[in-house]
């Protein structure tokens, strides 16, 4: 039977556990919640004694009774032990402490100092966080009143990006205590997130190549700016752009980082300093990695390249900006901060032609839609890419504008009459009939034929032997100068070239060449309308097709070394 005993105003109670020892404990202010406690331990100690409570149940319930800040110090140890970096273990430590503050009823605001706060106000809101989790403990932390805390700091002015990364760190959290036996299931596996896209708080832009070339020749002529001169911080922006480096991994480099006897000329970055922890190998355009040489050559071995304040890029950009007269936050509300720069590589890429493979190997993202994200279009480049897009109205005036085009160039519901010959056979068709490859132009439906005279034979067989058929004359300087303006019809407006390859450009006139009535090139020939020997199956002997199956040329080339052609900045 457990005894009680009242030391101030707190009752404390004495047991025998299941080895036969006696213990005490301590209980509350209230003398029956105390009689309760006793009887719960001894209730557990008989369980045991009796072998109906397992070891691992055993420790989940001595971990209940351990209060959460010792869970928290624990967890720190594990990560630090994973050898994760210092600022990403404060962060998610600082997470997770605030998030359990929150659980216990304390307001956000009182929590998170602001950024302008002064160091003697910091002790406030520390004092704060300890009060608030002084009688916390794992059994508080459950998945609804998690929920719920972070609906809290979302009512409290917080965005949902920020709530997704307390989320976040409450979730790995939890694995940990989960994997590490202190609870019997990931307590927060079900605990949802929010649409950050619903609410951006900052959203980063990129700017036009000239208003970049701008912004690094400004700062190459500028002032020292928190200790870094001008021409630094010119290098610096060029290197980001061309590399894609972030502002730690340039604050990281040292001379040995960069290898100017390859061709091309590559930094490399330390996994250490990395992002993802993984070693970083970028190449440099020659006038950079020219620019570069210059610079490095004069420095003795392991000191930093470049003597940049921890945690200011955006400062050091600001004033670029500035004086540049490009402006920090658009119309819109987005900002051009130091990150924005490795948009700009992204972007730029994309600009470039290269391939979302190839760009997400440069940007060194997980996935592609990581660098998708990255690539920020300027709206002046969307609005030039739709205006680009080919018209499919019809022309406003031309005996062609109110022509509906079908096959073969008929009107619509209006098939066309074969005319013959005197002699009562149908006349060959010239060249000026066929349309040459890029060739669009119609003639009108009542323009007489060609060919019948003078043109006979007006296809030419070319001597490739593939069956396919010369778009030429076989003689006659007057059937030549049709065609020829026939082509010269054809072409693209200015400005529609890039997209010349993919659809045709021109009034009410069809897409497609007008064939020869005998004969189709092997070129339009697709191998399913070839009829083939028909197979029979061993159920209902059903016909198809055969299609020949077709194989990798290996014509493709793998280079070994990646170098993207950027423009020169």
């Amino acid at each position: 039977m457990a005894s009680l005993r009242k030391r101030g105003r707190v009752w404390y109670f004495r047991f025998v556990d299941a080895d036969g020892v006696a213990k005490e404990r301590k209980g509350c202010s209230d003398k029956r919640a105390t009689e309760e406690l006793a009887r719960a331990a001894e209730s557990e100690a008989a369980k045991i004694r009796e072998g109906l409570l397992d070891p691992a149940t055993l420790r989940r319930l001595e971990h209940a009774r351990t209060p959460l800040a010792d869970h928290v110090a624990a967890f720190r140890d594990s990560m630090n032990a994973k050898g994760l970096t210092a600022k990403h273990v404060d962060l998610t430590i600082g997470r997770v402490r605030r998030l359990a503050a929150v659980v216990k009823g304390a307001a956000f605001a009182d929590l998170v100092p602001p950024k302008n706060a002064r160091r003697a106000d910091l002790a406030k809101y520390e004092a704060e966080l300890v009060r608030r989790l002084e009688s916390a403990r794992l059994a508080d932390l459950t998945a609804d009143s998690v929920q719920a805390a972070l609906r809290a700091i979302l009512d409290a002015g917080a965005g949902p990006s920020t709530a997704n990364h307390y989320r976040t760190a409450i979730k790995a959290f939890g694995k940990w205590a989960w994997r590490s036996g202190r609870v019997a299931a990931d307590p927060f596996a079900f605990v949802v997130g929010y649409n950050a896209d619903e609410d951006v708080r900052r959203d980063r832009r990129t700017i036009g190549l000239e208003e970049l070339r701008r912004l690094v020749a400004v700062a190459n002529a500028g002032e020292p700016v928190l200790g870094v001169d001008g021409p630094t911080r010119a290098l610096v922006y060029r290197l980001a752009v061309a590399t894609g480096l972030r502002y730690s991994e340039i604050r990281s480099l040292k001379p040995e980082s960069f290898d100017f006897s390859a061709r091309p000329a590559v930094v490399r970055v330390e996994a250490a300093n990395a992002k993802n922890r993984r070693e970083a190998l970028q190449s440099l355009p020659d006038d950079l990695a020219a620019d570069l040489r210059a610079l490095v050559a004069a420095m003795p071995p392991a000191a930093a390249v470049f003597a940049l304040p921890k945690d200011k890029g955006a400062n050091l950009l600001r004033a670029d900006l500035k004086a540049a007269e490009i402006p920090y936050v658009d119309a819109a509300g987005r900002v051009f901060d130091f990150h924005s720069l490795r948009c700009q590589t992204a972007t730029l890429l994309d600009a470039a032609g290269v391939s979302p493979r190839v760009a997400q190997r440069v940007m060194r993202h997980s996935t592609p839609g990581l660098t998708d994200k990255y690539t920020r279009p300027r709206a002046v480049d969307v609005e030039a890419a739709a205006l680009a897009i080919p018209t499919l109205g019809q022309a406003a005036d031309g005996p062609d504008a109110a022509r509906a085009t079908g096959t073969d160039g008929q009107i619509m519901g209006k098939p066309r009459k074969p005319s013959r010959s005197a002699g009562g056979t149908e006349p060959s068709r010239g060249a000026a009939d066929v349309a040459a490859p890029g060739d669009f132009a119609r003639r009108p439906m009542d323009e007489p034929e060609r060919g019948a005279a003078g043109t006979s034979g007006g296809f030419a067989a070319s001597g490739t032997g593939s069956g396919d058929f010369a778009h030429r004359p076989a003689g006659g300087a007057e059937a030549k100068t049709v065609a020829d303006a026939g082509r010269e019809a054809a072409k693209p407006p200015k400005g529609r070239e890039n997209l010349a390859h993919y659809l045709p450009i021109g009034g009410a006139v069809s897409c497609r060449k007008r064939p020869h009535p005998d004969v189709m090139p092997s070129s339009d020939e697709q191998s399913t309308m070839k009829r083939l020997e028909a197979e029979k199956t061993g159920f209902a002997a059903s016909r198809r097709l055969r299609t020949e199956g077709k194989s990798s040329t290996g014509a493709r080339t793998r280079t070994g070394g990646l170098r993207i052609m950027r423009p020169p900045l």
